[in-house]
């Protein structure tokens, strides 16, 4: 059933993911049809917890070289890929007919101003330079848009959408259209197609009906950051203005209240970029959805399908990722940190035990759980599963062999794949996936079991009671905040963007007292400009530099659908507890625009920057684009406890302008110069590789450039690449360790022109927790059972969870000091 149908339920289950600071209700991973075939066989809950609202199972099927998805019945989602939505009774007979193509099923991903500018100096740029966004489409794919808001309407009221594709039954408008996006087809998702001449219609009549629609107002909000015009319309001054205002929308709304699934997520991007296309316009195209389940080291089919949209073969184009909201840490009693990813050494001489749990948690729980475990290549790692009172679910399962078991309340299955053909955990790496569905008691702990030889992370995503919501959801008892970045966040070609604090203070609409935070992420008297605590953080598995660069997205106001105004509709994203009169909603702004936060409102404004660099330069490809954004950014002025969660630095428009037209002035002073590391701690291995930016400023904190390298010292471990010049005022290296030299420490220094840009200490060890990185508690969150001191107010936890099409009264974590 698409949301349109079912708006309470699809606004519950959707402001959870969006508000929540931890990432969704549902686990995503590319696991291959074939082997999934005998699970579904014993357990059709399997095949239901990955199915759509028809009870289809949504397939990715990688081509073979050469072959067309045409050709073998398909829907041609992306290069390389095409798709078809499958009843789990023909999911053998479907394998059985792509003999030779990968066939990936995953279950759905979940959703992730006028002050804004001032951080990113977009409203100074587009003064400078000229540019707002004229002649480039921003393509946002999320659960739509409110086409009656003033700010995506001329000032004539005529409409700025110029197409929709929405997840809902075709209205025959556009049926060449809908028969090319697999619209009227049983075989793949029911899509409605729009036109702006179709909007206005509509919008003249007054007939809502008629209309596409964003029952949650997610879409609308992250629209309104990449280019809202503030609402002209209106007459007034515009106040909430997104970063490209006059550029082109198209919406694409493919997923209802149970997530998006990978075919339709590419479906998606495809029509936004072929509809740019015929319009002659570059194109950007906005993704603030994503998962922490599934390779992180950007090998998952959605990851390489939407990268497979950009590069050099398709100048003019650029897709833009929020980065994900699981950077957070909690601790509970002599618990913790908890949280959603964690690392281990396993020696052969002993078994490791990672045990996970829903802390605070009482009674019994109804849900899934997915654990995505990614070992190096060659290590060589059997995998089981311990139950409730530590009895035995799973035992040891060797490479490249699955098993599954049941009990009266559980079904639990443990695949465990290097780079066999049947099973697709990515071929070239070397991962496995613990599961399991049910009912258990919430107080007791599952424990995943690890035997032999090799380094293990893993990343854990809950469904139902055990989903991220008013507890923090199902969290590995000793949690790591590096190495969070989501899927698809984690592929090198994709922009992933962080999330810096926007605002700590409002005037909610009515009130005649301004709201100041008293804390944030357990961080008393909070400043502006710094880091949020939930920011998902790199590396990447491969210890990649990641999130790319931030953007403002804590506290961030734009545009509020009027079906999600939280003073006439229940259980609004806006709806937020934690203001003074509980009555009284505060994060609502004036008549059409609140306050929300996640990286889903960082992507936007990144995105609004791609839509006037490609006004300025419309042939620049996504490398370029990424390398001018990263090479513009700054340093935050507020604080930043982990610079892994910030990527090459926060979104400066005006300086990613300099550095496009080379206006960028010549080095005289380091001042405000810096560096930044993808992760806080080395291995000893020679082949893990830590990569590092160097950003060259002026005291101003402008660009600036120099043909002079800076030099990278390092004593105890090695410099693996010396400084390489990107663009001007940046510059890449990386660093790694000899073997041996776990338990000790690298000393890392970085000079320009003899000055140093700061000394540090990088740790050395077999993972994070031998290494001493795993327990700083700065931007950390404490619970009990009562209560949860983080965040004041609790702007992430919603008090409803939509879990398998009923709604379920979760016990509120209630902020407290």
């Amino acid at each position: 059933m698409a949301l349109h149908n079912q708006p309470r339920l699809g606004r519950l289950a959707v402001a959870l993911a969006f508000t929540v600071g931890l990432w969704p209700s549902a686990a995503q991973a590319d696991v291959d049809v074939r082997r999934m075939v005998p699970l579904v066989k014993r357990n059709v809950s399997v095949a239901r917890a990955w199915s759509d609202a028809r009870g289809r199972v949504p397939i990715l099927v990688e081509l073979p070289p050469g072959s067309s998805a045409q050709d073998r019945g398909l829907l041609p989602v992306a290069p390389g890929f095409g798709a078809r939505h499958v009843k789990p009774s023909d999911l053998a007979s479907f394998a059985a007919s792509q003999p030779e193509g990968r066939l990936r099923m995953a279950p759905p991903r979940r959703l992730l101003l006028d002050v804004s500018g001032v951080w990113t100096h977009a409203s100074l740029a587009r003064a400078t330079t000229g540019y707002d966004g004229s002649g480039v489409v921003v393509g946002i794919i999320d659960t739509g848009i409110d086409p009656f808001h003033a700010d995506f309407r001329h000032a004539d009221g005529t409409t700025r959408v110029s197409w929709v594709i929405q997840g809902t039954l075709p209205t025959g408008k556009h049926p060449e259209l809908e028969q090319a996006y697999g619209c009227r087809s049983p075989d793949h998702s029911p899509c409605a197609i729009w036109s702006a001449a179709d909007i206005n219609a509509a919008v003249a009549a007054n007939d809502a009906a008629s209309l596409p629609y964003d029952d949650d107002g997610h879409g609308t909000h992250v629209a309104s950051i990449a280019l809202g015009n503030g609402g002209l319309m209106s007459g007034k001054q515009p106040r909430f203005v997104g970063v490209a205002p006059k550029a082109t929308l198209i919406v694409a709304a493919p997923g209802d209240a149970s997530g998006f699934s990978d075919p339709d997520i590419l479906n998606a991007a495809r029509f936004i970029f072929e509809r740019a296309g015929s319009m002659g316009m570059p194109a950007v195209v906005n993704v603030s959805l994503g998962s922490d389940f599934g390779p992180h080291d950007g090998k998952s089919a959605l990851g390489r399908g939407l990268a497979a949209m950009v590069g050099p073969d398709f100048p003019g184009r650029s897709i833009v990722v929020a980065a994900g909201n699981s950077g957070s840490l909690y601790s509970m009693g002599e618990k913790g940190p908890l949280g959603t990813h964690t690392e281990a050494h396993i020696s052969p001489h002993a078994v490791t035990r990672v045990p996970l749990l829903i802390p605070g948690y009482e009674g019994t729980i109804e849900g899934s759980a997915f654990v995505w475990i990614t070992f190096r290549k060659g290590d060589d790692v059997q995998v089981a599963l311990e139950g409730p009172g530590e009895t035995n679910l799973i035992g040891f399962v060797e490479r490249g062999d699955q098993a599954g078991d049941k009990t009266d309340t559980l079904s639990a299955a443990v695949v465990n794949n290097t780079k066999s053909e049947t099973v697709h955990i990515p071929g070239d790496t070397n991962s496995a996936v613990v599961a399991w569905e049910g009912s258990w008691e919430g107080s007791e702990p599952f424990t995943v079991l690890l035997k032999g030889r090799g380094d293990a992370q893993l990343w854990v995503t809950g469904t139902g009671d055990a989903a991220p919501g008013l507890t923090i959801g199902l969290s590995f008892l000793r949690a790591l905040r590096f190495g969070t970045i989501g899927v698809p966040a984690a592929h090198s070609e994709l922009i992933a963007v962080g999330c810096t604090v926007n605002r700590i203070s409002w005037l909610p609409v009515g009130s005649p007292n301004v709201l100041t935070l008293a804390s944030y992420g357990g961080v008393d008297n909070p400043v502006a400009d710094s880091s949020c605590y939930f920011s998902s953080a790199g590396p990447t598995a491969t210890g990649g530099l990641k999130p790319d660069l931030s953007a403002p997205g804590g506290f961030v106001g734009a545009a509020m659908a009027a079906s999600a105004d939280p003073r006439i509709v229940e259980d609004s994203m806006f709806e937020q507890p934690g203001c003074p009169d509980p009555t009284k909603p505060c994060h609502v702004l004036d008549d059409s625009h609140a306050l929300t936060s996640g990286t889903s409102m960082s992507a936007p404004h990144v995105a609004g920057a791609v839509a006037l660099l490609l006004q300025a330069r419309p042939s620049l490809t996504q490398a370029e684009l990424l390398e001018i954004l990263q090479a513009g950014s700054k340093y935050p002025s507020g604080d930043v406890p982990f610079d892994y969660q910030l990527g090459a630095g926060q979104l400066d428009v005006l300086g990613a302008f300099s550095v496009l037209q080379d206006s960028v002035a010549p080095a005289t002073e380091v001042a405000a110069s810096y560096y930044v590391m993808s992760s806080p701690y080395l291995r000893p291995d020679p082949s893990w590789v830590i990569e590092g930016r160097i950003a060259l400023r002026q005291a101003d904190g402008s660009v600036m450039s120099s043909s002079e390298a800076p030099t990278v010292h390092v004593v105890g471990a090695r410099v693996q690449a010396a400084p390489q010049r990107v663009r001007p005022g940046l510059w890449r290296f990386s660093v790694s360790a000899d073997e041996a030299t776990g338990g000790t420490s690298a000393t890392l220094d970085v000079r320009y022109r003899g000055v140093s840009l700061g000394k540090r200490v990088v740790p050395i060890g077999v993972d994070g927790w031998a290494a001493g990185t795993g327990v700083k508690a700065v931007g950390g969150c404490g619970i009990s059972a009562q209560a949860t001191s983080c965040p004041e107010p609790p702007m992430w936890f919603a008090a409803l969870l939509l879990v398998g099409g009923v709604v379920r009264r979760r016990k509120r974590a209630r902020s407290s000091r």
